[in-house]
């Protein structure tokens, strides 16, 4: 049995999608064979990996260094008060695999960097960039750029949140849309937020792997809780950008 078959009881538990539209088996088959690496274990990344095992993706790698604290309790939804000071890598991984037991979980406790990142992107099919950190941000494009693979990139502060899709070669890259970094993490933030930004990014995510292709790719769209609107403006590659150039002709 190859990986992409489906058993009787995922075609029952994934019936509903697969009675979509333009979904149905053959996209299910292609989200079993899919490997993610979803790039931090906070707000954005819970609710990212609980839809994408949810829903069927066949296995993904969450990288964190970092360790459970009380304020994170409020937005990460994958750790409880008895998690405090452990691994977030190492409590997500458990507690997703109770989520689905067809798909594959494996969480690794580290900074990612530019001596780590090809060896973690290595196999993937797709990036997740959940870490609300520019200079991660970059290392991520640098592998997207390598392995053009699409990465998916969310942010989110207070009540605001941005989202969209970069595909190295096919549309632009990270570098295309900011060159510069921005002026770095913003501790505010309402609890909800990562978990609508997030499910946006499992979304994307779902109909990239499944064959439906990209929505975001050139939209940056961006959500305001204040106001409960999105908006968005359109991101072009840059043929003159230092860290994909060579991909286009």
């Amino acid at each position: 049995m190859t990986i992409n078959n489906l058993s009787p009881a995922e075609v029952t538990r994934y019936a509903r999608q697969m009675a979509l539209d333009g979904w149905g088996r053959e996209a299910q088959e292609k989200l079993k064979s899919s490997r993610v690496l979803i790039a931090g274990a906070g707000g954005l990344a819970s609710s990212v990996a609980v839809y994408l095992l949810s829903t069927g993706v066949g296995a993904i790698r969450m990288v964190d260094q970092s360790r459970v604290t009380l304020s994170d309790l409020n937005h990460q939804i994958l750790y409880r008060e008895r998690d405090l000071g452990k691994s977030k890598a190492t409590v997500a991984e458990r507690r997703l695999k109770d989520l689905n037991p067809f798909s594959l979980v494996e969480g690794q406790s580290k900074t990612i960097s530019e001596h780590n990142i090809s060896r973690l992107a290595a196999n993937c099919n797709l990036i997740i960039d959940a870490m609300n950190n520019a200079p991660a941000g970059y290392l991520l494009n640098q592998a997207a750029v390598k392995f053009r693979l699409p990465l998916i990139h969310a942010w989110v502060w207070e009540m605001d949140g941005r989202v969209t899709t970069f595909w190295p070669g096919q549309g632009p890259c990270l570098a295309c849309a900011f060159p510069e970094a921005s002026n770095g993490h913003k501790s505010a933030l309402l609890g909800p937020m990562p978990g609508i930004m997030g499910a946006l990014q499992a979304l994307e995510a779902l109909r990239i792997l499944g064959g439906m292709g990209p929505a975001l790719m050139g939209r940056l769209m961006m959500f305001k809780g204040d106001q409960f609107n999105f908006h968005e403006k359109p991101v072009k590659a840059n043929p003159q950008c230092l860290v994909c150039r060579r991909l286009y002709p």
